[in-house]
């Protein structure tokens, strides 16, 4: 399941999916997708695993988070930050 997360608290660890990928969602960075990390509310990325990597290399353009809450739409894959 996809996480949200922005570019300074980076890619997601110690967590039970491994993510490979972080996508653009619609509009970044004036998205209205928010980073996940507590006190955070910069503008975030999408990160995704393996298999919702491949389903973007399909064509598959939009993601469900882990608690089924919402949906969102990318756009783009972008650089992993560093």
């Amino acid at each position: 399941m996809a996480l949200a997360r922005c570019r300074k608290c980076g890619k997601p660890s110690g967590r039970t999916n491994e993510y490979v990928a972080a996508a653009e969602p619609h509009g970044y960075l004036h998205t209205a997708a928010v980073c996940g990390s507590s006190g955070c509310e910069e503008p975030a990325l999408i990160w995704l695993t393996s298999e919702e990597k491949a389903a973007f290399d399909r064509g598959q353009r939009v993601f469900s988070f882990a608690t089924q809450t919402m949906k969102v739409r990318v756009t783009a894959m972008s650089p992993i930050p560093a």
